[in-house]
C-alpha cells in the first residue's frame, strides 16, 4: 500500500512538472507574440524619423499622377523662407550667398533683372509677405539656398532649375513642369490646384 502510494506521488509530481513546463512555454509564446508589435515599432523608427528630411519629387512627376508612387520620390531636406530669414540661421547660409552687410547678395545677381527686385537682397525678398509673385520669389530664394547647400537632390531641384522656374514665371507668367501643364503661382492648368509655390514648398519640410 505504501509503495503504491509512493508511485502515485511520483507520477503526480511528474505530471505537475510537465504541466508547469507546458504552462511556462505557453507564457513564453504569448509573451513573444505580444512583444512583436513593439519590435516592429522600434524597427520602423528610422523610416519615420528621417531627421529634417521629407519625401519630394521632380516637377514633372509632381505634376502627374506618378507623384503618388514611392518609386518617383526621393529625400529632400530643404528649409522654407521662414528658416532662412531667421537671424540665428544666417551662419547656415551657403558661402556663395551673404545674408547681411555691405556685401549682401542681391536677388538680381542670381535671378537677373527681368521682373526682379532691383537693389533688394535675398534676405529682403525672403522677408516679403505678399502672395502671387512675391510668394514665388521668396520660395525661389529658399530653394536657391537649399540647392546651394545640397539639401535638395540635383535631379529634383538644382540651382539651374530654380533659376529656370523664376525666369519662366516672370517672362511667361507660368512654368511648364511637363508638356501640356502650366503652373502659375498657386494654381495649375488644366488640372487646377497646385502650382509653383506648392511644388517648391514640397522640397522644404522644415
Amino acid at each position: 500500500m505504501t509503495a503504491k502510494t509512493g508511485s502515485e506521488n511520483v507520477d503526480a509530481s511528474g505530471q505537475r512538472d510537465a504541466e508547469s513546463l507546458l504552462t511556462g512555454r505557453r507564457r513564453l509564446l504569448r509573451g513573444g507574440l505580444s512583444a512583436a508589435p513593439v519590435i516592429l515599432t522600434v524597427a520602423s523608427r528610422p523610416v519615420m524619423a528621417a531627421g529634417a528630411a521629407g519625401r519630394c519629387t521632380t516637377a514633372s512627376a509632381f505634376a502627374s499622377i506618378n507623384a503618388s508612387r514611392p518609386s518617383t520620390t526621393t529625400v529632400c531636406g530643404g528649409h522654407g523662407p521662414d528658416y532662412w530669414k531667421d537671424p540665428t540661421c544666417y551662419p547656415h547660409w551657403p558661402p556663395s550667398c551673404v545674408p547681411i552687410g555691405q556685401n549682401a547678395t542681391t536677388f538680381d545677381s542670381y535671378f537677373g533683372s527681368s521682373g526682379g527686385y532691383p537693389g533688394r537682397t535675398l534676405l529682403q525678398v525672403l522677408a516679403m509677405t505678399g502672395g502671387g509673385k512675391d510668394a514665388v520669389a521668396r520660395h525661389c530664394v529658399a530653394a536657391l539656398l537649399n540647392a546651394s547647400k545640397g539639401l535638395t537632390p540635383a535631379n529634383v531641384l538644382s540651382v539651374t532649375t530654380v533659376k529656370s522656374v523664376w525666369h519662366s514665371f516672370v517672362t511667361r507668367g507660368y512654368y511648364e513642369p511637363t508638356a501640356g501643364v502650366r503652373w502659375y503661382a498657386n494654381s495649375a492648368a488644366p488640372a487646377g490646384g497646385g502650382g509653383i509655390v506648392e511644388w517648391l514648398a514640397s522640397t522644404m519640410p522644415t
